[in-house]
This record gives structure tokens, C-alpha cells and sequence, in this order.
């Protein structure tokens, strides 16, 4: 009974009312999903595409009751291999290739809070949010079997939404979806007859501390 009361107690402190700007950090850890849209093809919200798997880090740090200011990091497999279906060449005569790579961001960025105490309560138990800023790219090849994607360290903007659910001031879960635009078109070669910059897209699901 006695340990059952100090359980208790703890998850009470841990749960206690406290207002946003007195808990000005949220550091938060999650996992998802990554795809990828550009010249070798969209695998965005096709399921029968490939969806690799991302891990997600996220610190954030209160600003106003509008805004925070949020330093994040993915790790995660990123490309696209071609479809049964797809030709052997591209019409310019080049052939068709995978791309398998290894993408780890590391983003700043600003994010506009709706429950800011106008639209809706601070302390509201549901907050969505809008978000952007830009990130710096590493790109890994991770498989050499009939490849295409040009290894390196890129620039992206990133940007993107979300609603955060909090259990309590202390404790929250928080899913997103984010995506960044390389602002150039070299991780894939401008490759084939689409020549547009390429472009991830991510959906993560966290789980935050407040403090």
C-alpha cells in the first residue's frame, strides 16, 4: 500500500498544474516514417511505395505565448527504387536506377503555436502548431547495387505541422509532419526528364517532456 501511495504522489508531481512560460523546455523523442519525391519518382502518400523508417529528436524552447524556437535531428533510410513497370531508360537515352541512401538532419526552426492563449487556451489538453526554418543534410550511400544518388552535405528548408496532446503540463505526445526541399538538384543528379530539387517528407509520432 505504501509503494502504491508514493506511485501516486509521483505521478502527481510529475502531472501538477504549471503555466507554459514556467516550463519554458520540451525535449522530445520519436519515430516514423520517411519518403521521398523527385526526379527518379513520388513515393509520397502511395503506400505501395517504399516508406523508410526515421528516428526523431527534438528540443524546443519557449519564446512567446505564440512562438518557440526548436532544434531538431532525423536519422533515417531515404530513396526510391524503381518500379517493375518503370522503362530501362529515361527518353534522353539514361537508364533508370535506385536510390538508397542514408539522410541525418539537423534543423532550426519556429514554430507558431495555435493554443497561445487567443485561438486557444495555453494549457489546452490539444495544440496544434505550425512550424519552419531550414536544415543542414548529410546524405550517406548505403547501397552500391545499381545506384544513383550523389553522397554529400546539403541545405534544406524545412517546414511543416503538427498537434501535440498533453496528458499533463509535464508530459505529452505529439505527432508531425514535416518535409524539406533541398535548394538544389545535385543528391539526385537532376536526373532523368523531371529536373526538379528533391524533397523528403516525414511523419513522426513523439512522446515529450516538459521542464
Amino acid at each position: 500500500m505504501r509503494y502504491k501511495i508514493l506511485i501516486a504522489l509521483t505521478a502527481i508531481s510529475i502531472c501538477s498544474y504549471a503555466q507554459t512560460k514556467d516550463n519554458k523546455n520540451n525535449i522530445s523523442i520519436g519515430f516514423g516514417t520517411q519518403s521521398y519525391k523527385g526526379d527518379l519518382g513520388n513515393t509520397w502518400f502511395n503506400f505501395h511505395e517504399e516508406w523508410y523508417g526515421v528516428l526523431r529528436l527534438e528540443y524546443s524552447r519557449y519564446l512567446f505565448s505564440s512562438i518557440d524556437v526548436t532544434v531538431s535531428s532525423t536519422s533515417g533510410d531515404f530513396g526510391h527504387c524503381k518500379d517493375a513497370e518503370d522503362p530501362a531508360l529515361w527518353p534522353e537515352g539514361t537508364p533508370v536506377l535506385n536510390m538508397h541512401s542514408r539522410l541525418t538532419t539537423g534543423n532550426i526552426q519556429l514554430k507558431y503555436k495555435f493554443a497561445n492563449g487567443y485561438l486557444l487556451k495555453e494549457e489546452s489538453r490539444i495544440a496544434p502548431y505550425l512550424y519552419a526554418g531550414a536544415g543542414i543534410d548529410n546524405v550517406q550511400d548505403i547501397w552500391t547495387h545499381n545506384t544513383r544518388v550523389n553522397p554529400g552535405t546539403y541545405i534544406a528548408i524545412t517546414g511543416g505541422a503538427g498537434v501535440r496532446f498533453n496528458f499533463c503540463e509535464k508530459i505529452s505526445f505529439t505527432y508531425n509532419i514535416g518535409f524539406g526541399y533541398f535548394t538544389n538538384d545535385k543528391l539526385d543528379f537532376g536526373y532523368g526528364t523531371h529536373n526538379s530539387n528533391p524533397m523528403y517528407m516525414q511523419n513522426t509520432y513523439s512522446l515529450g517532456y516538459n521542464f
